[in-house]
Order: structure tokens, then C-alpha cells, then sequence
């Protein structure tokens, strides 16, 4: 992951305010009490706002409208708020960036986090991680975009083209958008099993130990990126159990109702990705 044309960038990495940082600590914090991360949510108006739009969004909203965070996490319970204190502190500390629609990012992200929480039901892995892993797993594209942002538009326009992602940014800046992004992840103090899952997100084989989170971020992406293509339920869980088999084989899913589910869950990510950009 560090190479030496990452690490001579890390200096431009953007870095937690203090306040967020603090608010992450303590939502990682398993003895964190609720009355404490309220206290610190609120400490930041537009994380505040974020979290109980989360809360209030049509994947996590219930049938009345959330009005606090105290309330929130009555509704929602403790792990979910993580979860959304989380996802809204990333979206807070990643700065503007050229020719990157955030509304259509994060909504891209969002649908994908929704995805790999389901798949993660159902293969043994933490589904909130595996959310959290989701939230951060493309932060990379925008680093690049953050950093060089002329080069960012030649790697996107040539990969709408057809051109290989992978190989594109590695020639053109020396490193790919993975590791820059799990680069991030670290620095930010997130656990190892997650920066790894952002890292190896693209070939989960390659870990060192086997990566779980990374084969569920893969598998997300791929149902994401090829949700258009032309199947019934029977031909979607035969393609989806042959790429688990061919890049995924450290996990075992449970297949049964996953393509309803999946559809179940279609446009509500987007959705959320409008609400908070």
C-alpha cells in the first residue's frame, strides 16, 4: 500500500478537526455512553444534522420523524448511531472537490454500503463494519480529485471510455485509489480489518490475512455496477455465486431471497446521497 509516490502525498491528506477525531474515539468506544456521543454530536451542527437526517432517511426512518440525537438512538439503537455519526463525520471532513458531483458520489456510496450491510448478514461478517468499510471504500476517487484534480479528470474520462481503472491511476500517479483511500482510513485511526477491506477491495484474494470485509466491499461494487445488466432472479444468483467462487472464495453466502433483498434496497442509498451533499 505505501509506496513512495503515496507517502510523498500523505502531507496533503486532508486531516479530522479536532472536535470530529474526538467524536470518532468515541463512537469506537464500546463503553461510550449514549448521553456522552449526544453531548459531542451536538458539539457540531452540521454533523448533528447530518445524523438525524440519516436517522429520519426511508432506509433507517421509522414512522414518526426523529428529532434528537437522544431519540435517535432509542429508535435506531447504539450500533446504528456509530454507524451514522460515522458516515456523517466523513462526509463533514472531506473538502469540495473539482469536477466530482457529491450528490451523485455519495449516492453511489450509500447504495453501495446498503449492499454490502445486507451481503455481510449473510456471510458472518459485521454488518455495521462492513457499512462503515462501504462508506470509506471509493474516499479515494475524491483524494485523487483533492490532489490532482487534472489528472482525476483524465483517469475518469478515460475509464468512461472503457479504459482499466486500476492500471490507469498506478501508471499516472504511481499508486491507485485503494490504497490512497485506506491510506486515509488509517491515518484517521480506523480499525486494520477496515483499512484492509478498503485496500484490497478490488482483489480480496490478495490479503494477508484473508480479507472478509474486503470480499463484501467487492461483491457490493460488482452487484452496483452491473444492476443493469439483463437477469432474472435465477441467472443473478448463479452470476453473483461464481464471482463469490472466482474472487471471494474466504466467504460462504447465504444466496436464498438475497436478489429480492437486493432489490428491496435499490434507489435508497441514492436517495440518501441527495439528502446529504
Amino acid at each position: 500500500m505505501e509506496s513512495a509516490a503515496l507517502l510523498k502525498r500523505v502531507d496533503e491528506l486532508p486531516r479530522l478537526p479536532k472536535a470530529v477525531s474526538e467524536l470518532l474515539d468515541a463512537v469506537n468506544n464500546e463503553n461510550t455512553t449514549v448521553k456522552s456521543i449526544s453531548a459531542k454530536v451536538a458539539q457540531d451542527p452540521l454533523i448533528s444534522a447530518r445524523v438525524l437526517r440519516l436517522a429520519n432517511s426511508a432506509h433507517f426512518g421509522r414512522s414518526r420523524e426523529v428529532g434528537s440525537i437522544d431519540e435517535a438512538v432509542i429508535r435506531l439503537g447504539m450500533q446504528t448511531l456509530r454507524t451514522l455519526v460515522i458516515a456523517s463525520a466523513v462526509i463533514g471532513a472531506i473538502p469540495d472537490v473539482e469536477g466530482i458531483d457529491l450528490a451523485e458520489f455519495w449516492g453511489e456510496t450509500f447504495e453501495a454500503a446498503l449492499y454490502a450491510q445486507e451481503v455481510a448478514k449473510r456471510c458472518g461478517v459485521a454488518p455495521d463494519e462492513a457499512f462503515t468499510c462501504a462508506i470509506l471504500h471509493n474516499i479515494g476517487d475524491l483524494l485523487i480529485a483533492f490532489v490532482e484534480p487534472s489528472i482525476s479528470a483524465q483517469i475518469r474520462a478515460a475509464v468512461a471510455e472503457g479504459a482499466d481503472k486500476q492500471k490507469l491511476e498506478t501508471s499516472l500517479l504511481g499508486f491507485d485509489s485503494p490504497s490512497v483511500g485506506a491510506l486515509l482510513a488509517k491515518t484517521w485511526k480506523f480499525t486494520p480489518a477496515l483499512v484492509q477491506g478498503i485496500e484490497y477491495q478490488r482483489e480480496p484474494l490478495n490479503a494477508k490475512p484473508a480479507s472478509k470485509l474486503a470480499a463484501v466491499i467487492y461483491l457490493s461494487h460488482e452487484v452496483f455496477a452491473h444492476w443493469n445488466d439483463q437477469r432474472d432472479d435465477e441467472s443473478f444468483t448463479a452470476w453473483l455465486a461464481a464471482i463469490t467462487n472466482n474472487k471471494a472464495g474466504m466467504i460462504k453466502m447465504d444466496m436464498a431471497g438475497l436478489g429480492e433483498k437486493l432489490l428491496e434496497l435499490r434507489g435508497k442509498g441514492l436517495e440518501i446521497g441527495k439528502q446529504l451533499a
